[in-house]
């Protein structure tokens, strides 16, 4: 089994159920240009997440701040309590997720299958 690793290099995102948060990494948003609104997708039958760059009339629209910072935080209780669900995920521990780009469709997809598990701020092993 290959040992389990987090580089700062990595596009990721990050999933807490105990805040209903989640944490965009810069380098996933710098990978899409900073767009001006992404939206979420989920494939449930692949476990996949993904973050596109989408319009402001797109559904499920969410407007990204101007401000570049380290990360940004997406409040959506019902959509992490889902993936939660759909992952069979432990609720006392936050999941870190390593992306791909999609560069033609302008999205970075998440295979939630090989979610890293953290505790207390410290990675504890895979999903």
């Amino acid at each position: 089994m290959e040992k389990a690793a987090w580089e700062a290099k990595n596009l990721g995102i990050n999933i807490a159920l105990t805040c209903g948060r989640i944490t965009i990494f810069r380098t996933t948003l710098k990978e899409l240009g900073f767009p001006p609104y992404y939206r979420f997708l989920l494939d449930q039958e692949k476990r996949q997440f993904a973050i596109e760059c989408c319009e402001f009339e797109s559904s499920g629209s969410h407007q990204l701040p101007e401000e570049r910072r380290e990360h940004y935080d997406v409040i959506s209780i019902d959509l992490v309590r889902f993936i939660y669900r759909l992952c069979g995920w432990d609720k006392k521990s936050s999941y870190r997720i390593k992306g791909i780009a999609i560069p033609s469709r302008r999205m970075v997809v998440f295979d939630l299958t090989k979610a890293l598990r953290y505790q207390e701020h410290k990675m504890v092993g895979e999903s």
